[in-house]
């Protein structure tokens, strides 16, 4: 786990790894320079499996390189500090990786909630490695709160890219995929707080735009097709829509029968203060978690917002 000024929501955060069916680990917890009582929250915290190191601020692909660096286990399990593992987390990626030893980076679905308690939807990616690395043309199926890795293959090539900022988990996968086996577990493992203030919402979307539209053209190129291919001008469409300049995504509009695209298309002539709301709002996520059983995962989010 890596903090930067994470007090309001770290404690929580913290008891839910202490809390976990499992609990053989090492549980390192990487203070950023926090300028807040992060640090102090943690300390209080008395747990002999805690590791708390502070360093100078230096962003969050550091501080999860250097945390890597001086783990001590083979394979390294993520963890937000604002974020809730459930507390069988552990324990189900651990029985799925002894069963299943050829993969490397394995994620799960999740819960993503607003404060104080708001279920707002399900985040389903596909399981199986070619379905993942098909996803990954345009958005990041793993969730970085949900992660577990074989840590030998990421030192390996660098660890997290520390100049990419904002998307560094995305930038990695991206940069691996042809080195790594992915696999997801299809239940949800984690809850996500949605903030309006976080990386990913306000960070600079400029290098994973460029790595994605890099991606994809290298992709089709190799495999001998032309950039003007329906497959490619259709993923194009979605990179400059969530990703870089909503006049460039008209350029790609090629699928009028998708009611889909063409929603997205139109949705491109608004005003950027309402065109960008709408891309954050995940609809496609709300809409496919309308029938989702919202009572069960209430009592889940209440009990571990509520952990001693």
């Amino acid at each position: 786990m890596t903090v930067f000024n994470g007090d309001k929501f770290v404690e929580q955060s913290v008891k839910c790894i202490l809390n976990q069916t499992l609990s053989d680990f090492e549980f390192l917890i990487i203070d950023d320079g926090s300028e807040d009582d992060s640090g102090k929250i943690i300390n209080s915290i008395k747990d002999n499996r805690i590791i708390y190191k502070r360093i100078k601020h230096s962003g969050l692909a550091a501080a999860l390189n250097y945390g890597m660096k001086i783990a001590k286990g083979d394979w390294i399990a993520r963890a937000d500090a604002d974020d809730l593992s459930v507390v069988r987390r552990l324990k189900a990626q651990t029985e799925y990786l002894i069963k299943h030893p050829k993969t490397d980076v394995l994620g799960s679905h999740s819960v993503y909630f607003a404060d104080p308690g708001k279920i707002l939807f399900q985040l389903s990616p596909p399981s199986g490695d070619k379905k993942i690395k098909e996803f990954m043309y345009l958005h990041n199926p793993i969730n970085h709160s949900s992660v577990i890795f074989r840590k030998e293959k990421i030192l390996k090539e660098g660890g997290y890219d520390e100049k990419f900022g904002v998307y560094e988990d995305f930038e990695l996968w991206l940069r691996m995929k042809n080195k790594l086996s992915f696999n997801i577990i299809p239940e949800s493992l984690v809850y996500t707080r949605l903030r309006k203030d976080s990386m990913t919402s306000t960070g600079n979307r400029s290098k994973i735009y460029e790595t994605l539209m890099n991606n994809i053209l290298g992709n089709f190129t190799e495999s001998g097709k032309n950039p003007a291919d329906k497959a490619v001008t259709e993923k194009l469409f979605w990179i400059e829509y969530f990703y870089g300049d909503k006049n460039r995504a008209r350029n790609y509009y090629s699928s009028p029968k998708d009611f889909r695209q063409t929603l997205a298309f139109y949705n491109t002539y608004l005003p950027e203060k309402y065109f960008n709301k709408i891309t954050g709002m995940r609809l496609r996520q709300r809409i496919e978690s309308f029938n989702m059983n919202r009572n069960n995962f209430n009592k889940e989010l209440n009990m571990l917002l509520n952990l001693k």
